[in-house]
């Protein structure tokens, strides 16, 4: 029999706005730990919250072997590896005057907006997996999340857009600059040059456009034949340009999946070709697949496939390089939209930009976009920029060539 434990701790600050102003200063710890026993290709598992309980959870996930849980993989062992990544995060004091500073900032330059924020966060995560096999992996990472919604005190909406990152680092005048560019963009009103196809970006975080892949390619779903991409292993589906990949680290999530497999940089596609979907290690044995690090776990529940550890490979060029002078549209908030089970994609784009020369210049009416997922990612990919969004945040500039019209 091994034993586990998988343990994830919280250290976190966090700032909610309403009406432009703070409102609340939360500060939380928490803690779970997972215990997990394998035998005889069955797993058990239990859990518990904050420092007591580890006796009586190995003792109640022993007992959960009898109901026969399938596991037939296994576990990761005989690998022992910790990184830590990022500063440190912010004193609830520090954040609290540092939110109150930006606000102060937006306010006296920005007087027809209203700022609002469910919560701006600051903390360190951490996780943790060891067993009696030799595993003994460990991940800390500080991380900053800073998302201000905004709306036209005019509005009657909720919210107009938002603008917002997500990094390692922290620094006011950048993130008040490229608020600044957004809020001076909204307020100036442009035509669209033209209707018909033409160059669109988003920031490749944005999970609208690739969650045909996180559909099509899990991996229950792909082996047992359900998917669009079932039994096209091997073929070039895509443009030579698109490669999708494992981007554990570069996302700011720990190097090891929730069953401790390390596989940053595992390609998904390559060049276009389709490698592999994503699979768990009970996945993959099921199909003859490769695990690769797409484990997702509760901390008291078994280990299964997720598809968010996704990221697209960039290119050389730079988002001016990329726009060779031309207009594109960039589409900054865009709900509603979806792709079709034989791969259409289409979505209104209720804020929208004109780009120029890596810039928001101004405001676009709302759009409808359409295009399929084989001509996004084929004929009509622009690529991934080498160029971050802002400074602050590691999001890059997708582009795509779509059919573009006015709603």
């Amino acid at each position: 029999m091994i034993n586990e434990t998988y343990t994830l701790v919280k250290d976190e600050v966090s700032v909610k706005i309403s009406a432009s102003a703070p409102e609340s200063l939360r500060t939380k710890r928490i803690k779970r730990t997972g215990v997990r026993v394998y035998r005889d290709g069955c797993i058990g598992v239990s859990g518990f919250m904050g420092e007591d309980g580890a006796d009586e959870a190995r003792e109640r996930a022993e007992a959960a072997l009898a109901y026969k849980i399938s596991y037939p993989c296994q576990p990761s062992g005989k690998l022992a590896r910790s990184l830590t990544i990022g500063g440190k995060s912010f004193t609830p004091e520090a954040l609290d005057a540092e939110v109150a500073a930006l606000l102060a900032a937006l306010r006296k330059e920005f007087p027809q907006f209203m700022f609002s924020s469910p919560s701006i966060k600051s903390g360190t995560y951490t996780e943790a997996l060891s067993n009696d096999a030799g595993l003994a992996l460990f991940s800390a990472i500080t991380l900053h999340e800073f998302v201000f919604l905004y709306k036209l005190a005019s509005s009657s909406s909720i919210m107009d857009g938002w603008f917002a990152y997500a990094g390692r680092e922290h620094d006011r005048q950048a993130f008040l600059a490229y608020a600044a560019q957004t809020l001076d963009a909204y307020l100036r009103e442009v035509p669209l040059p033209a209707e018909g196809r033409l160059p669109v970006f988003c920031e490749d975080s944005k999970g609208l456009v690739k969650q045909i892949f996180a559909r099509e390619l899990r991996g229950m779903t792909f082996g047992s034949g359900g998917s669009l991409f079932s039994g096209k292993t091997g073929q070039k589906l895509f443009s030579e340009n698109f490669t999708l990949f494992n981007s554990r680290q570069e996302d700011y999530m720990p190097f090891f999946d929730a069953e401790g497999v390390c596989a940053e940089g595992f390609k998904y596609i390559e060049n276009g070709v389709l490698r592999a979907p994503f699979a768990d290690k009970k996945t993959a044995a099921k199909f003859d697949f490769t695990p690769n690090g797409s484990a997702r776990a509760e901390y008291d529940g078994t280990p299964s496939t997720g598809e968010e550890v996704m990221k697209i490979k960039s290119q050389a060029k730079n988002i001016e390089e990329m726009l060779g002078g031309e207009p594109a549209v960039f589409v900054s908030m865009a709900s509603g939209g979806d792709f079709t089970s034989e791969g259409g994609f289409g979505t209104p784009a209720q804020v929208a930009f004109l780009l120029k020369d890596g810039k928001l210049v101004g405001r676009l009416p709302q759009l409808q976009l359409s295009s399929s997922v084989y001509e996004m990612y084929g004929k009509d990919f622009l690529g991934v920029s080498s160029d971050t969004v802002m400074p602050l945040s590691n999001s890059r500039w997708l582009g795509f060539l779509l059919d573009v019209r006015k709603m």
